[in-house]
């Protein structure tokens, strides 16, 4: 199999480069397409009852004892004011059969019927999985923020596969013993 050619429009230095780190942002964005990752939705209920969501590809686990997560926001994203030390939100790790949820969280300003319960914790229904957690601090970075989060429940429910985002795609990946 011979390598996919480089397009020369976004493997240049110089112009594209008002960071000065020898890197293009197109460059870069198109490296980081090549990571698959899966895909959360971060929910929040304010005062009133109100849910909130945001679609993320950037979640991971960031310590086991304590149990802490860690995720990025853009500074349009829904549930960031509500996001404060102390503040409790959901991280929901979505299905596959869920990417019409993540297609319409990944938008400011969300259309359609809500998934969520009227009352209690924003869990999605048959997501593969939902951590509740607490906002143990908030760190800006440039104009985007790193959210970490004590995890103070865990809940597993989902089943098939799961839902993850690659190459500006959401898509799932079949588990088969053929790829052995």
């Amino acid at each position: 199999m011979s390598p996919r050619p480089i397009d020369p429009s976004i493997h240049s230095r110089g112009a594209d480069d008002p960071g000065g780190t020898g890197v293009p942002p197109r460059l870069f964005k198109e490296a980081l397409s090549h990571w698959a990752s899966g895909v959360s939705l971060v929910t929040v209920r304010d005062d009133d009852g109100s849910v909130y969501a945001t679609t993320v590809s950037s979640f991971g686990g960031l310590s086991a004892d304590p149990p802490r997560v860690l995720f990025s926001l853009g500074p349009g994203a829904q549930v960031l004011p509500f996001l404060h030390e102390g503040s409790r939100f959901v991280v929901n790790v979505l299905a596959g059969s869920q990417r019409r949820l993540a297609v319409i969280y990944s938008d400011p300003f969300p259309v359609g019927p809500s998934p969520f319960p009227e009352s209690g914790l924003p869990i999605i229904p048959d997501s593969h999985a939902a951590v509740v957690c607490e906002t143990d601090r908030v760190v800006p970075v440039d104009d985007s923020r790193l959210v970490v989060g004590l995890v103070t429940e865990a809940v597993l429910e989902g089943e098939g596969e799961p839902l993850i985002h690659y190459r500006r795609e959401y898509r799932t990946f079949e588990s088969s013993d053929k790829a052995r």
